[in-house]
């Protein structure tokens, strides 16, 4: 037997769905410093669009090297299997180990190129997203209809949050959804920067007004909100009907995803329950960011007030860019201090989108918290 036969046996079959290829799609995070929770799931979903035209088997590779926010070593290395069952049923450690084995060669693993990857994830027309970016669309609405319809497609085939979370998400249904009318509500405060944020008052009255037409008091309000004044402010005025997971939250312009002091498995897993609880909601109101969004996809009802019909990318360099916490003054902040706020932030983002601030923040803990924001 020559060398070519033998090659040949050892050759690994690899099997999907019950059928059989020939290569293998491993998908790696590419915003090492930015992608929160919701990104990933689009990351991956994206991802897998892509083993499908190129007839390729997808293999998430979300790891402590590439998705640093959550990786959490005592839950292993797959940060998606800590959320997620796996899409396939490869590792990409048993991928290595077969390469060094000879049991598969290079041509059969493709990667997808950093810098496309990045570029697709806003200008490919075909992607699945939340919301569009650069380009407008003639009809916003229409557009969010079909990303949606195809976004619940692949979540149907592809993506099943593992039993542990789904149990903690049905318990809470269970012993707090105790009215035939739940509003639920996604409302992004905080490093909020890529889309014109809402305010808070406009939820108030989409409230008021959903109420009115209901005709009801029997109801409750679900918030997922990363910013804890807006908890707050719900409660203000709907007391005792207001529930909420109790996920991390922040009173300033920092996201919960960036605080060092919790696990990465808790603050992907607070993100996962808040959407998988809004899909439970009986009316959905949200903006333009991503859990409410991806909520609607977990979900097969359209009762939606979507306020991201309204608002718009904000077509600036990242530099130039503004969180929701200032442009909302959500702290109510003095002009003086707003205008320290904003200066900050402005540093610090025009630093991040240098080559030495990315690979700072990349490689060092203390960049990291430095350059926060």
């Amino acid at each position: 037997m020559d060398k070519s036969e033998s090659t040949l046996n050892k050759k690994k079959p690899l099997i999907w769905k019950g059928e059989s290829y020939e290569k293998v799609l491993i998908i790696h995070n590419h915003d090492l410093h930015g992608a929160g929770f919701c990104a990933l799931i689009i990351y991956a979903l994206n991802g897998i669009r892509k083993a499908k035209a190129m007839q390729a088997i997808p293999v998430i590779d979300f790891n402590g090297n590439n998705t640093l926010y959550f990786y959490d070593s005592s839950k292993g290395e797959s940060v998606w299997a800590y959320f997620f069952e796996n899409i396939s049923p490869f590792s990409p450690a048993e991928i290595i180990r077969w390469l060094k084995t000879g049991e598969i060669d290079e041509s059969q693993v493709l990667y997808i190129d950093s810098e496309k990857a990045s570029k697709d994830h806003q200008n490919d027309p075909d992607r699945l997203a939340t919301f569009w970016a650069w380009q407008r669309p003639k009809n916003p609405e229409g557009w969010m209809k079909d990303k949606r319809a195809l976004g619940r497609s692949y979540i149907e085939e592809y993506v099943k949050p593992q039993a542990s979370i789904q149990s903690k998400v049905d318990s809470f249904v269970s012993e707090y959804f105790n009215t035939s009318f739940i509003i639920g509500i996604h409302i992004r405060g905080t490093d909020f920067h890529y889309a014109v944020p809402t305010s808070i008052k406009s939820y108030l009255q989409k409230i008021d007004e959903l109420l009115i037409k209901m005709d009801t008091n029997d109801y409750q309000i679900f918030v997922a909100t990363d910013q804890q004044q807006y908890l707050e402010i719900f409660k203000e005025h709907h007391g005792g009907k207001v529930l909420s997971w109790n996920a991390i939250r922040s009173n300033n312009h920092i996201a919960p995803l960036k605080f060092d002091e919790f696990s990465g498995y808790r603050k992907g897993e607070d993100v996962l329950i808040d959407i998988l609880l809004l899909s439970q909601c009986n009316h959905i109101i949200k903006g333009a960011a991503a859990v409410g969004e991806l909520a609607l996809w977990f979900c097969h009802h359209d009762h939606i007030t979507d306020f991201a019909i309204e608002s718009d990318f904000v077509r600036k360099q990242y530099g130039q860019l503004e969180s929701a916490f200032s442009q909302l003054n959500v702290g109510n902040k003095r002009k003086s201090i707003l205008r320290i706020y904003k200066l900050r932030d402005r540093i610090i983002r025009k630093m991040m989108a240098s080559w030495v601030g990315r690979n700072l923040s990349v490689r060092y803990s203390w960049a990291r918290r430095l350059l926060r924001h």
